[in-house]
């Protein structure tokens, strides 16, 4: 059992959801986050031992790279710890890839930042002091407006996001520029990564930096997802001209300030510009000024990640309603249907299906249902479709529980030998699963054939009829069927 769990927060965040959800749910919850921290228990000691080794840091230190992007580090700061502030710089100045600059913003009322930056600058190196960039600003704008005095300080090709009191890794620069090494291409005479953003994934640390838990261990680029939460979130890393472009952070959205700010970079990309990091290269300090606060006076921060979700669905011209779902920061969108007309199938016809077959189909969509599925929703050939009206998507399924209420299939994902295998099957229905995953949409990479809905237009023949690969596959749990009698068929 994780001892960082018992403090006034988690206390008083636990009586919120409470009185919001009712008893059953808040036991449920209790006993799926007492199931993660054990599954974790060993999680500290991993990442002690996992640490690169003193050679492999001096390894790093001596690459060569073939275009050495600088990197600047976006602190805003506001009456920060003097020690927490120390070693948030020190984590910086550890870097094994030297072309950073650190560019901290000041709003506080006193000159607590002041000295211990003037401090810190005194102790170290001159070239390293250079890299240290301090402005105090006329006042207190918030955490937007003193994230967007640090991003004027800017200088660099690239921007990433550092709150005053968390850490980096000793070699999260390096495997950002590792990233964007791999991805130099040439147009003409001019050689310059395809990647414009970078992300990896984080954990939290204590206080006392002598413990670390909660590793989120994030998907590979997932639109879905990150209109659900914001899992990105740290340590995000963009080039310059997006973030400017972007027009940075805006105060309307204080509290969710960088889901939004995410949301206008990634609307400038490609999927393929975005890159996933999978190591933790980021560490969210977890301290008792951190968490003091009643978790119903933070409500404004999660209805400002509403309205981001909204508002970037409403720049992409996305007819959507967006609302709370019973975990707070996570979010459901409820695509609005076209219309199109849907044509149901058994899976048996849909294993059977030929070109010809498919040409005699006159409606746009097509419903693969297994008899012995009970849809739980009565409206759930519009929510799929309204997932499925997307020009991206391919095919939509729901979540699928077995004839005992455990989930049979809440999406499908690859293993390492390249199988597909069904997500969270034999786990509770009434758990969330990891990051809440099982209960708020996203991609996946395969559907079960029992259930789910698939475009005409995105079906394709080889040795029998298949998505193409052009398009992308969706788990939409608001769509919920249960099987009547114990029949799983792997898919």
């Amino acid at each position: 059992m994780n001892p960082e769990r018992f403090n006034t927060f988690n206390i008083k965040r636990g009586i919120s959801y409470l009185k919001r959800n009712g008893v059953k749910k808040t036991c449920y919850k209790a006993i799926e986050r007492l199931k993660r921290d054990n599954d974790e228990a060993g999680y500290n000691e991993a990442v002690m031992l996992s640490r690169p080794t003193v050679g492999e840091l001096d390894r790093q230190r001596a690459r060569s790279f073939f275009h050495n992007y600088k990197i600047s580090i976006l602190v805003p700061a506001y009456n920060t710890e003097p020690e927490y502030l120390k070693e948030m710089i020190a984590s910086v100045v550890k870097q094994t890839y030297s072309n950073w600059e650190l560019c901290i913003a000041d709003g506080s009322d006193d000159d607590t930042v002041s000295n211990a930056v003037k401090e810190i600058r005194a102790s170290s190196g001159k070239d390293t002091a250079s890299k240290i960039k301090y402005q105090r600003l006329n006042a207190n704008r918030g955490i937007s407006g003193n994230s967007n005095g640090a991003l004027v300080m800017a200088t660099g090709d690239y921007v990433g996001m550092l709150d005053h009191d968390d850490l980096l890794s000793p070699n999260a620069l390096y495997e950002v520029m590792d990233v964007l090494e791999s991805g130099i291409e040439r147009n003409g005479n001019i050689y310059a990564s395809r990647y414009k953003a970078v992300y990896s994934d984080e954990d939290k640390v204590n206080a006392g930096v002598t413990r670390y838990f909660d590793y989120h261990r994030k998907p590979d680029f997932d639109i879905d997802f990150l209109r659900s939460n914001n899992y990105i979130c740290h340590f995000f890393v963009v080039k310059t001209s997006v973030a400017v472009k972007s027009g940075g952070f805006r105060s309307e959205y204080n509290g969710a300030q960088d889901h939004d700010f995410i949301f206008r970079c990634i609307e400038q990309l490609e999927p393929s510009e975005i890159y996933h990091i999978p190591k933790v290269l980021y560490h969210w300090r977890s301290h008792i000024s951190s968490t003091a606060e009643n978790p119903d006076s933070k409500l404004y921060a999660y209805d400002a990640g509403k309205r981001a979700v909204r508002d970037h669905l409403k720049r992409l011209n996305i007819k959507a309603e967006v609302t709370d779902t019973p975990h707070l920061g996570y979010y459901r969108v409820k695509y609005e249907a076209g219309g199109q007309g849907i044509k149901t199938l058994s899976p048996q016809q849909w294993e059977q299906l030929t070109k010809q077959d498919l040409e005699s189909i006159e409606e746009d969509f097509i419903m693969v249902l297994a008899p012995e599925l009970k849809a739980l929703n009565d409206n759930y050939l519009e929510e799929l479709a309204g997932v499925l009206a997307r020009e991206e998507v391919g095919a939509v399924g729901g979540k699928i529980y077995d004839s005992k209420g455990r989930i049979e299939s809440a999406g499908y994902s690859y293993d390492e030998d390249g199988n597909l295998n069904p997500d969270y099957r034999g786990m509770n229905g009434n758990f969330s699963g990891y990051l809440h995953r099982a209960s708020v949409q996203h991609k996946t990479d395969g559907l079960s054939k029992d259930c789910m809905m698939i475009k005409k237009a995105a079906i394709v023949f080889g040795e029998k009829a298949t998505m193409s690969d052009k398009y992308i596959t969706v788990y939409d749990p608001f769509a919920e069927f249960r099987r009547k009698r114990i029949v799983i068929r792997d898919r």
